[in-house]
């Protein structure tokens, strides 16, 4: 799965999602703009790297929409009763999978969010609203279970050096620009290999 993560205005990024076999789909605007380290990369990165099949793009790479994104507009003659018939499949598939998420969904969540307050009081200068948000990280923290935590402490090296480099390459970008990743690999397929 190819996840294109796009630059599309000075503080604005929208996603665009290719799949084997299934519609592309699409986010514009996307929410969490960050000069740094976008929302949906930090999920990205996080989900990868932890293996969980029950986030967000676990389940788009299973075939649904996880609720956010929609189903692209196909170019070209298509019939329109056909791209209705595929987008109702798309959002049904969606909402099966998130029903079935369980914890891995809601780990999602609490993981990125755990990861993405440790890198940035790292990396930004120290104020209250950080003191706020590590305060809060020591709350969400405490709900997770011993092997939930563990994991996420085995986790911290490659997620954060992953962070490190998507930062750069993010920063690096022009508007209309983007980073294109291959889902669980985290590999960049936007530039030649060399």
């Amino acid at each position: 799965m190819k996840v294109h993560f796009i630059r599309s205005g000075e503080r604005r990024y929208s996603m665009r999602i290719e799949r084997a076999g299934l519609p592309v789909l699409a986010m514009d605007p996307a929410p969490g703009f960050d000069p740094d380290v976008p929302h949906d990369m930090v999920h990205f990165v996080v989900e990868a790297v932890l293996g969980l099949k029950g986030g967000v793009f676990g389940q788009i790479a299973a075939g649904g929409t996880a609720g956010s994104f929609h189903v692209e507009a196909a170019g070209g003659k298509v019939d329109a009763r056909e791209q209705r018939r595929t987008v109702r499949k798309q959002v049904a598939r969606g909402k099966k999978l998130i029903e079935a998420q369980g914890r891995e969904g809601e780990l999602s969540e609490l993981a990125a969010f755990l990861f993405d307050i440790a890198w940035r009081s790292g990396h930004r200068p120290d104020s209250p609203e950080q003191r706020a948000a590590l305060s809060e990280a020591d709350r969400v923290r405490a709900t997770l279970s011993p092997e939930e935590r563990a994991a996420i402490d085995a986790a911290r090296p490659a997620v954060f050096a992953a962070f490190d480099r998507l930062a750069a390459d993010w920063r690096a970008l022009g508007t209309g620009e983007a980073l294109v990743l291959e889902w669980p690999t985290l590999r960049r397929l936007d530039q030649p290999i060399g």
